[in-house]
């Protein structure tokens, strides 16, 4: 395939623009930052795209002549979200309409990257496609917005909901795993995580493995793609620390979310689990158990630290 993606300097581009390079297809990557992406040789050059302005994202389409379209292009900062509503409903739901409404003009499918957020976390146990979306922050809002867009204006899309996203290595996290490993690289004796939000970790790289089985497909749709289990803040730190071997130098508090409510105001779901019932019914399941994908990321990215506490 030729593949055009959006918003791919990002962690979930630096998994699947070398994935699918690797198997075989030809990418056009894009994304509004062009500086030097972290795939080097293995994928292709950044060009520059801002999908909020709508003649470029049809000029970019019709350039590129792709046989899919991945938009994985987001304002994904749930605080600046809240702080300029406008700003984020321009990115993650008009830019997300000038996408979908370009692929159906061009007859191009269009997989559209959502997330677990558009839930309000009151359910019991893992959510699965068929419960009913009720976002409580202007993330969520967005980003189900953008999932309206897409099935309003182009039939033949993927719209494919993430959880916690874990992936990108020392170059492109900034999410939990990385703020957790970036105290134990300062040497902090006791670290905090939050233990009443529940969730369910997704590496990128499983997320890119199965997201290439899926798409060679034409089982359009709605898809939840997540590793296996559920977890709780608290619980992927306690399980980064055991990888490392840390358990004994390093003591972990679990605290409620008020502890950081400084830093973090915005409404969270209490629970974003969920389970991957649609790829499970079509045999196209590829994420493995969180703590697995957890373990393999650390380990491939960040062993050093374990040489770093020991000799401190």
């Amino acid at each position: 395939m030729n593949v055009l993606m959006t918003g791919t300097a990002g962690m979930l581009g630096s998994a699947l623009v070398p994935a699918f390079v690797e198997a075989g297809h030809t990418v056009v990557a894009t994304d509004i930052d062009t500086s030097p992406p972290v795939w080097g040789r293995r994928g292709p050059d950044l060009t520059y795209l801002d999908v909020r302005d709508e003649k470029a994202v049809i000029d970019a389409i019709r350039t590129a002549s792709p046989s899919l379209v991945a938009h994985l292009a987001a304002e994904t900062d749930l605080e600046i979200s809240d702080a300029d509503v406008d700003a984020a409903y321009l990115t993650n739901a008009t830019a997300t309409r000038h996408v979908a409404a370009a692929c159906a003009a061009a007859g191009v499918p269009l997989v559209y990257i959502s997330t677990a957020g558009v839930f309000d976390g009151v359910k019991d146990g893992p959510y699965d496609e068929r419960d009913a979306p009720n976002p409580i922050n202007t993330y969520g809002a967005t980003k189900l917005a953008g999932e309206h867009f897409v099935e309003q204006l182009q039939p033949q899309h993927f719209i494919v909901r993430a959880g916690w996203m874990v992936g990108g290595g020392p170059g492109k996290d900034h999410k939990f795993v990385a703020k957790m490993l970036d105290q134990v690289r300062e040497g902090r004796r006791t670290i905090h995580a939050v233990g009443d939000k529940l969730g369910t970790p997704t590496y990128t790289k499983d997320f890119a493995n199965t997201l290439l089985g899926l798409v060679e497909t034409t089982n359009y749709g709605r898809y939840h793609m997540a590793c296996e289990g559920e977890g709780s803040r608290y619980d992927v730190a306690l399980h980064i620390l055991d990888v490392l071997g840390l358990l004994d130098e390093v003591e972990l508090v679990e605290v409620g979310s008020e502890f950081f409510a400084a830093d973090y105001s915005s409404n969270r779901p209490r629970s974003e689990s969920m389970t991957n019932r649609a790829l499970e019914l079509l045999g196209l399941n590829r994420m493995r158990p969180w703590r697995d994908a957890l373990e393999e990321y650390i380990l491939a990215n960040f062993s050093d630290l374990r040489a770093i506490r020991r000799s401190a």
